[in-house]
């Protein structure tokens, strides 16, 4: 698996700096909180925005809290590497949890009882979280916890019951306390500044309250006759503009900007920007099987949007007759045998155009033919050669050399001999058996390349890459094997064993270049990327999951298949987007990788060893991918969810 420095922009985003808090939902609350009712269990979502102005985009939409019961509330942690929400656990406690994107972990930022919190939102110095905190004689105050972990401090305590609020900047804030009717207050912090009572601004106001990006004013909205409206509030002021008129039953909304806001109607979400009136539909989320769309956040470099909603059941997908999907048996001591010799010493660490590599090229070439499948390589050989060249390595690490792309092999052919490297994709088939499907290519891909021989730990200097990838191409020759007993495939299966991805992915960008099956027909690519350990958070032993899981139909169809498989947890390690799969699906071919990779076992280090890898878990991951190929060979073609395909990369011409 490709390195990737950890929360790169693009991916995860920095949390919204203000709020939408929310009421608790107690029995004060339900009167004021909202026409319609609360949403029976609710789920916190996150999607990509894409974009900015006329050109914004929605991508799928993730569950990230994912259980049973009241998560709602969400708000983006300032650093980006975390997401608060309110859960209720089903034993009358609300409190605030912390989802981490990069671990997956979620628990709660702070154990408290009797207190409840709701609406945690971050300050905007980052210090401190804010929260609406019931006590237990049910006052609603605003409270901070700081996140050194000291103790809470209660921000205005004169002023309740607060229901909802948003920080305009460091000391003034904007409250809406709970009343017949409701009032919009405003409130300063800080020293010398103990308030009683906070400025009446407006009355009868709902409970979307957010500071506008890039300014001190906040928005909120004004409820009462036919219509409601987002407003604008400078604090200094005092002055108050009509923005827009919402959708007609809606109340939540989020900035992406200064000039955009979102909002949910239903299973729509819509934009609108200053100088107009109308809302723009952005797109709709029927297809994720969500309904009711409310509480929105948006993060400050409006690349990612987190909403709350209602999870609807959904129809299986379409499955295979079980006639035609074997049980098939992985042999436990072939698996040990391969992933052993693949990850030895004298592989060399597999660095791409390395002696090393082109030993276990040797071998792959070997299995595959030894499993009977059909060369699908040049010229009727296993092998696709690459060109490569030799180039100076990063300014870092003078003296130190990296294979580079040549777009030609005429390139190659003009480079000075000490220039020039070469590298290869190792590919074997199976044809297809349906006079109809046979031209259709399901692709099967692990990357066999790791990072070669590099500074020792405790002794070691080899990264044999046990797990990253040798895994991932045993799975590969094991279900080639498996796959050539029984039934054949309906559909051609392709096997490739993929040089280059350590370095840049050049085996794949190659391939894309020059198909050695037609793109066109291509259906899918399965991507297995480190399988060699246990993960708790996909299940536990014999489990994988799946990146970019939402994106595409894949996930749904090989889990309602029995397959054991689960979405990403950890969104934050952007694994979508770190493996061949990646390039597969900006051209189009619904691709993912599959992998049970736990973030705790070694990775890109000696200590990667094949003698600490978990076979008889590999064993049951590779027999779950051989049904799964199975399934793709004879069963409906994957597809991608609105927006869940990635954009295509800017064209570049490799030297």
């Amino acid at each position: 698996m490709t390195t990737v420095a950890p929360f790169r922009r693009g991916f995860l985003v920095p949390m919204l700096l203000l709020g939408l808090a929310s009421v608790a939902p107690s029995a004060a609350i339900a009167q004021v909180a909202s026409s319609r009712p609360a949403p029976a269990d609710p789920d916190v979502y996150l999607l990509p925005l894409v974009g900015r102005g006329d050109a914004l985009k929605i991508g799928v939409p993730a569950n990230v809290s994912r259980r049973a019961g009241y998560d709602n509330q969400p708000a983006f942690q300032k650093d980006s590497r975390a997401l608060y929400f309110t859960s209720n656990r089903g034993d009358g406690q609300s409190d605030i949890y912390r989802h981490d994107f990069s671990t997956g972990l979620t628990a709660p930022l702070r154990a408290t009882k009797p207190e409840s919190e709701y609406s945690a939102m971050p300050t905007l110095d980052g210090k401190s979280v804010t929260v609406i905190r019931v006590e237990a004689d049910s006052t609603q105050r605003l409270a901070q916890f700081p996140t050194d972990g000291a103790a809470p401090t209660v921000l205005f305590p004169a002023i309740k019951p607060v229901g909802y609020f948003a920080q305009a900047d460091d000391s003034t804030w904007v409250m809406f306390v709970l009343g017949s009717p409701a009032t919009l207050q405003l409130a300063r912090s800080g020293a010398g500044r103990e308030q009683t009572t906070g400025e009446v601004i407006a009355s009868n106001v709902g409970r979307s309250l957010h500071r506008i990006p890039g300014t001190a004013h906040v928005s909120y909205v004004q409820k009462g006759g036919a219509a409601w409206y987002v407003m604008q509030l400078d604090p200094v002021s005092r002055r108050v503009d009509t923005l827009v008129a919402l959708p007609k039953g809606s109340e939540d909304v989020a900035w992406v900007d200064s000039t955009t806001l979102v909002v949910g109607s239903g299973t729509q979400l819509m934009r609108w920007r200053r100088g107009t009136t109308a809302w723009m539909s952005l797109g709709d989320l029927a297809f994720a099987h969500l309904a009711n769309i409310t509480r929105l956040a948006v993060s400050p470099n409006g690349q990612w949007l987190a909403l709350v909603a209602e999870p609807r059941e959904r129809t299986a997908m379409p499955s295979v007759a079980a006639a035609r999907m074997p049980v098939d048996r992985i042999d436990a001591a072939s698996v040990k045998r391969n992933i052993g010799i693949l990850a030895a010493d004298s592989m060399e660490g597999r660095m791409t155009g390395s002696r090393g590599q082109e030993r276990a090229a040797v071998w792959l070439e070997q299995q595959y033919r030894a499993a009977g499948l059909t060369p699908a390589g040049d010229s009727g050989t296993f092998r696709q050669h690459i060109p490569l060249r030799i180039a100076q390595g990063p300014a870092n690490a003078p003296g130190r050399t990296r294979p580079a792309p040549v777009a030609s092999w005429a390139a190659w052919d003009s480079l000075p001999a000490e220039q020039r490297l070469r590298t290869s994709n190792v590919a074997a088939m199976i044809r297809g058996s349906d006079p109809v499907l046979r031209d259709e290519v399901v692709l099967v891909t692990a990357h066999y390349d790791h990072i070669g021989i590099r500074e020792p730990v405790d002794g070691d200097s080899i990264n044999n890459g046990a797990d990253d990838d040798a895994s991932g191409n045993v799975a590969l020759i094991e279900m080639a094997k498996a796959l050539m007993k029984g039934s054949r495939p309906k559909r051609t299966i392709l096997f490739m064993s993929i040089t280059g991805e350590e370095v840049g992915g050049f085996g794949t960008s190659w391939y894309i270049r020059h198909p050695l099956l037609p793109l066109e027909h291509t259906v899918v690519d399965l991507n297995v990327e480190m399988i060699a350990h246990v993960d708790s958070l996909a299940g536990g032993f014999g489990k994988a999951w799946l990146t970019g899981y939402e994106r595409s139909t894949l996930g749904d169809l090989l889990a309602d298949n029995g397959i054991p498989l689960v979405p990403d947890p950890r969104p934050g390690q952007n694994f979508f987007s770190r493996s061949d799969n990646v390039a597969f699906a900006r051209i189009g071919i619904p691709a993912h990788s599959l992998s049970s990779y736990n973030l705790v076992t070694p990775y890109h280090s000696p200590k990667d060893e094949a003698s600490i890898v978990n076979i008889e878990h590999m064993v049951q991951v590779i027999s779950a991918t051989t049904k799964a190929v199975r399934l793709l060979s004879d069963g409906p073609k994957p597809s991608w969810h609105p927006g869940g395909r990635p954009d295509a990369p800017a064209p570049r011409t490799p030297r």
